[in-house]
């Protein structure tokens, strides 16, 4: 039981180390798209922003040789060396110097991306795929010091969830609710028939449609850290918030209405995790769907009040409550397929 407890905390260490360089490397990446969407005649592949991505890896790669070499047996080869959810995080660290390479002849070839065109690059997708095989490295090693249906959230595996939003933001950046002006633009209906009114929609368009895949991107991680669990981890919720919100929010350029959306959604965060604190297992368990639906009417409300006091909403309330409405018929329907389950009898 010692040497249980004593390996249990070793790992632990050893992977929130991992995890604080996952931090690193996502930072990095978010520096990176900074730079792109705010440095001009950004034409080469040398910059600051790829140097502090690239160290990151080295010392990624580094720490990552030292965790396979250290549980070595003698006679045993590297790659059965590694512990267990270590193998996945040798293959992500191989993947991303493949890519970082291909990235390199990428950019020397057919120049650098300056717009929407450099979150879909194939070669910073599997930039992006590496690491979300490094960054989940935690929540592999949980999984497998786990018994069978006992399994343990541990602080470096939830801290790698938030991680793996935080990668998820960013490649989804371009649909966004916390990014773009949403109900603060101003929008006026126009009949059907009328010259330029597609064109007039557009905006709210992918407005509505960046609200539904927001909502996802934070309920899904919620759903995933509740499944092997009786209760959600202690302020997972503004955890994935701060994640899905203020990283993006960074990036673009701390707008002043993007600032007061994400402040908002994070207080109504800060009051759903003091409600979960607090509610009856019951609830946790067989209304998951109206806990995740009530989730998300918070958070949304928080940022259209937060829009309201700072600046002003000026889609019609048909319009802002019916975003809401189908964020929370989103979550919802989430929550009721994760749950999903045959018919007791």
């Amino acid at each position: 039981m010692l040497d249980t407890a004593r390996n249990t905390r070793a790992g632990g260490l050893r992977d929130l180390v991992t995890e604080l360089l996952g931090l690193w490397l996502l930072l990095a990446v978010f520096l990176d798209g900074w730079a792109h969407l705010n440095v001009p005649s950004l034409e080469t592949f040398f910059t600051p922003w790829h140097a502090a991505l690239y160290s990151g890896m080295v010392a990624t790669a580094a720490w990552t040789a030292v965790v396979i070499w250290r549980n070595r047996a003698p006679g045993q080869p590297l790659w059965q060396a590694a512990p267990p959810g270590y193998r996945g995080t040798a293959v992500g660290v191989i993947l991303f110097a493949t890519a970082g390479g291909l990235d390199l002849l990428w950019h020397e070839l057919l120049g650098i991306e300056v717009s929407l065109d450099a979150l879909v690059s194939p070669t910073h997708l599997l930039l992006g795929f590496s690491l979300f095989l490094i960054l989940g490295t935690a929540v592999r090693s949980a999984r497998a010091a786990s018994h069978p249906g006992n399994f343990a959230w541990t602080p470096a595996a939830l801290f790698a969830v938030v991680l793996l939003t935080g990668l998820g933001a960013f490649f989804l950046i371009y649909c966004s609710a916390f990014v773009r002006p949403g109900p603060t633009a101003l929008f006026t209906p126009m009949p059907v028939g009328t010259p330029g009114r597609i064109q007039s929609e557009m905006p709210v368009v992918i407005a509505l449609a960046s609200y539904l895949l927001t909502t996802a991107l934070i309920i899904a991680p919620f759903l995933f850290t509740l499944s092997a669990a009786r209760r959600p981890a202690r302020g997972i919720v503004t955890m994935l918030v701060v994640a899905a919100a203020w990283l993006p929010v960074a990036m673009v350029g701390l707008r002043p209405f993007a600032i007061a959306g994400a402040a908002g959604a994070t207080v109504a965060a800060v009051v759903a995790d003091l409600l979960l604190a607090t509610a009856p297992d019951a609830w946790l368990s067989r209304r998951l769907p109206g806990v995740a639906a009530g989730i998300a009417a918070l958070l949304w409300t928080g940022q259209l009040v937060a829009f309201a006091v700072t600046d002003a909403i000026r889609w019609p309330p048909s319009l802002w409550l019916g975003a809401v409405v189908l964020s929370t018929a989103a979550a919802a329907g989430l929550a009721a397929l994760s749950s999903w389950g045959p018919a007791r009898s």
